[in-house]
């Protein structure tokens, strides 16, 4: 490896490691409040679930959790 391309890899290197940290710094922030990160689109398992939770059909339990998330947008 050149001095050139060392010196790259430890910008770049540097770059993720304050990426990394920045996500995670924000990620804490939003636990501190009470928030929690989602999918945008819930998987199959997870709409079976609130499904049979409310006691209503995948679709409905798919547009409850579309609302939600615009809700919180």
């Amino acid at each position: 490896m050149n001095a050139m391309t060392a010196e790259l890899h430890t910008e770049t290197t540097a770059a993720r490691t304050g990426s990394l940290n920045y996500a995670l710094d924000v990620v804490g922030v939003m636990g501190d409040t009470g928030m929690t990160p989602v999918p945008l689109k819930p998987s199959a398992a997870m709409l079976a679930s609130g499904s049979r939770a409310g006691g209503v059909s995948v679709e409905v339990a798919w547009k409850i959790y579309l609302a939600m998330i615009r809700e919180a947008a």
